[in-house]
């Protein structure tokens, strides 16, 4: 994909200086291109230099910024973010808003992580009211005091550019310009740029790219810029408040396949701006629609939970592994599916779910190190629920068996005792076992627990002690008796150690 759409693309935008624009990489996507790329990289460096483009942050591993806690999202931005500057040396200070799922508290988050604007497209300002011919400028938003400028992208040259002629992209900015448009915005994926099925072709080796660059270059009533300067040049025409949704396709994929038919013949009984007025499904619609979706997203925030607990007091290695894993996991494609992906890709669900796996076996283990226990089925005991109310519970204090009366003995001898008493068990006479002695089969003598753990000279375990009991004839256990089974003289168990 780096081959056909991101490399061509940033090379056509460094032979054409005069082009500018705003552009938003992944942080995995970053650091694929840092180790197999760096000729890009390099190219990307010369190019923010030159003020020609800028980079915008986001989530580190592209979530679904609606469907995370709070507290990964910020994180998410805030590690993309710092990222984009060690390369570039540059902070952005807008950011790529994935799949433009907007919900009315993000200003707020974008805030705190450090956003000042961000992109959505046309239809959710639609939805709010507005009308096409209104979205030729930048808007203001804020939630809980915190403010957010937004940029409206064209859903016209979102479906021009580029599987139309130059042409016709030209004639919609030209149209958009005599109808008194202050800002045009362009957002789209780049893999449209060599990457989806045809375009390679189109884009690149019939020079669809440059005959587009160049007559951008050359038209008069045209002049590009980044998102960065229109922010500082450019003051928002005015405040809004946008309700949740997305792009109206995915509200439709989110739909089942009655309710999807019926929210587009709403759609195109409509005409022009009227069809926006139908309300959107919202983003988390797909986790109703596909319980492996759900399934998914509610352990992820079990995972999230334990990790924010875990991290107030444990800043260890581990505990930032764990939070990159789970980070991995929070990556959009599992929680829903458009054309060519999504959640019905086993192999991208298994990369998720094991991202989970190992973030929980990585804080599992420095609850063990710390000497942590926790209760999971909240029954007042400790993780393995074992035992009842009263008898006590065994924690790693200390190496120490602890019991609510507040009597304690080394763990260390209780678990010596157990170790012996099961090695016994193994090392018994056969006919100690409740097996009857074989034709001709010699009779065997007692065992104790000190001669079955006898070492390689013939020395008595230290630890070890106690006489194993042999198998009473009369004894009072009936036949079949789990006791006699096992050989032991009246139900009794074997001596534990002293």
């Amino acid at each position: 994909m780096a081959e056909r759409a991101y490399a061509p693309l940033v090379a056509a935008l460094y032979r054409h200086p005069e082009v500018k624009a705003s552009l938003h990489f992944s942080g995995p996507l970053l650091d694929w291109l840092e180790g197999n790329r760096p000729d890009v990289i390099g190219d990307l460096a010369d190019l923010v230099k030159r003020g020609q483009i800028e980079l915008l942050s986001g989530g580190y591993h592209e979530p679904i910024l609606v469907g995370v806690p709070r507290r990964d999202a910020v994180g998410q931005i805030r590690a993309l973010t710092d990222r984009v500057a060690a390369i570039f040396g540059r902070r952005p200070l807008g950011a790529w808003l994935t799949e433009r799922v907007w919900e009315p508290h993000l200003p707020s988050i974008l805030a705190e992580a450090g956003v000042a604007y961000t992109i959505l497209d046309e239809e959710h300002f639609l939805q709010a009211g507005l009308r096409r011919d209104e979205l030729g400028e930048s808007f203001i938003t804020e939630d809980q005091g915190f403010p957010l400028v937004l940029y409206p992208a064209s859903t016209r040259l979102r479906y021009l550019i580029p599987f139309r002629d130059v042409g016709q992209t030209m004639k919609e900015l030209r149209e958009r310009h005599a109808a008194g448009a202050k800002l045009v915005v362009y957002a789209d994926d780049g893999e449209k740029f060599g990457a989806w099925p045809g375009t390679y072709q189109r884009v690149h080796k019939d020079g669809w790219l440059e005959d587009f660059f160049t007559q951008i270059a050359q038209a008069d009533f045209i002049e590009t810029t980044t998102l960065e300067d229109a922010w500082i040049f450019q003051k928002p025409s005015r405040r809004v408040y946008l309700p949740g949704g997305t792009y109206h396709e995915m509200g439709e994929w989110s739909l089942d396949a009655a309710a999807a038919r019926r929210f587009t013949q709403a759609r195109n009984a409509l005409k022009d701006d009227l069809a926006s007025l139908v309300a959107l499904p919202p983003w988390r619609n797909f986790l109703a629609k596909y319980p492996e979706a759900n399934a998914l997203h509610k352990r992820m925030l079990i995972v999230s939970e334990e990790l924010a607990r875990r991290s107030i007091l444990d800043a260890s290695p581990e505990v930032r592994q764990a939070q990159q894993n789970l980070w991995r996991a929070q990556t959009n494609d599992v929680y829903w599916h458009g054309v060519f992906g999504g959640l019905y890709l086993p192999h991208l669900r298994a990369d998720a779910y094991g991202a989970l796996l190992r973030a929980e076996r990585m804080l599992a283990e420095r609850r063990v190190a710390s000497g942590e226990q926790r209760d999971y089925d909240v029954d007042g005991l400790d993780s393995g629920g074992e035992g009842r109310q009263g008898q006590g519970w065994q924690g790693l204090r200390q190496g120490r068996q602890v019991d609510p009366r507040g009597r304690a003995r080394e763990g260390a001898r209780a678990r010596e005792a157990a170790r012996v008493r099961r090695r016994a068990a193994r090392l018994l006479p056969r006919q100690l076992q409740g097996r009857p002695r074989g034709p001709g089969e010699p009779a065997r003598p007692a065992v104790s627990a000190h001669a079955a753990t006898r070492g390689a000279h013939g020395q008595p375990h230290p630890r070890a002690s106690g006489e194993v009991a042999r198998r009473r004839a009369g004894s009072r256990h009936p036949k079949g008796h789990p006791d006699r089974r096992r050989g032991l003289g009246r139900g009794r168990p074997l001596p534990a150690a002293q």
